[in-house]
């Protein structure tokens, strides 16, 4: 029994150009197929390259990365690029914010002692006027640099974390502010 008939294979890009082999008739194509232009026109149907690329083609046997992917976008430097108003509207907001969950927390145990109301109720005005401003600080930063930087995620959340803390207190204010007089 004799073994199947293979087809020769082609001389790859690194080997002697001149075959070692008798010559064979060429039985792949010489140029490259034609697809139907639009996006990813370049791409063949398969996800592969071919087994046998068109003889001078020369060593590279992909095309570039640019002219395959034309939305890609390569990182212009390795180095991190970051957003620091951002950074800053997010750590002023999130310290705040724990400014006063932290009161809140401890504000049953100083109601507990002797004159803890009168310590209390400064307290709270202090610590609610100064995290009213720092919350407006907070996110005018958070403003001005979801302009500036494309990486918005905590610039996003210190905008979120600032404007809702400052509306809440802002409103806390105002009900209190009425109740006084009515």
């Amino acid at each position: 029994m004799s073994e199947p008939q293979q087809p020769p294979v082609p001389p790859a890009a690194h080997l002697p150009a001149a075959p070692q082999y008798p010559a064979a008739p060429q039985q792949y194509p010489t140029a490259p197929p034609q697809f139907p232009a639009g996006v990813g026109s370049q791409i063949p149907p398969t996800a592969h390259p071919t087994a046998y690329p068109a003889p001078g083609s020369g060593p590279q046997a992909y095309a570039p990365a640019g002219s395959v992917f034309p939305a890609h976008v390569a990182p212009s430097s390795p180095a991190r690029t970051g957003n620091p108003l951002g950074a800053a509207a997010f750590v002023i907001a999130v310290a705040i914010l724990a400014a006063n969950l932290l009161t809140s927390v401890a504000r049953p145990f100083v109601y507990s002692g002797d004159g803890g109301f009168e310590f209390m109720l400064a307290l709270d005005n202090g610590i609610g006027i100064l995290s009213f401003f720092a919350y407006v600080v907070a996110l005018v930063l958070g403003l001005i640099a979801v302009r500036r930087s494309p990486s918005r995620l905590l610039t996003g959340i210190a905008i979120g974390v600032a404007g809702a803390g400052a509306i809440g207190l802002a409103f806390t204010g105002l009900t209190i502010g009425l109740f006084q007089y009515l």
